[in-house]
């Protein structure tokens, strides 16, 4: 049976389509961001105490998430988060791993020279 077939009662009474209204669904306003940590800090601090190529590099990220969360992209903003906290965290890494190296250096040389001085000396035997 067609469209024009069909008698007129019949046509408006039962459409041939519905129309559904979503009232219901809320759309969220607002994404929580409170519990991502910022590395803009981290990144200043790496890069006055420990490397200075990484911690620049972290803290450039660490700012560009800031404004990719307050233009509302937090995908965006939770990617540069995680490349700063990368740069940031190897920053810190070689700079523990540098200052022991320099540690460890001193106290060889010191130790050297010690013994150089004669003091390392145990019953005529030396230690070293």
């Amino acid at each position: 049976m067609t469209k024009s077939s069909m008698p007129s009662s019949k046509l408006k009474s039962s459409p041939a389509y519905m129309a559904v209204e979503f009232t219901d669904v809320q759309v969220p306003t607002q994404v929580d961001t409170s519990a991502t940590t910022c590395w803009y800090v981290w990144g200043v601090i790496a890069t006055i105490f420990c490397c200075l190529p990484c911690g620049v590099i972290g803290l450039v990220h660490a700012m560009i998430a800031k404004h990719e969360g307050e233009r509302g992209n937090f995908a965006g903003h939770r990617q540069r988060l995680y490349q700063a906290k990368c740069w940031t965290s190897w920053s810190i890494a070689l700079g523990l791993l540098f200052t022991l190296l320099v540690i460890l250096s001193y106290y060889d040389s010191s130790t050297t020279q010690f013994c150089e001085a004669g003091h390392c000396q145990d019953s005529g035997k030396n230690i070293l």
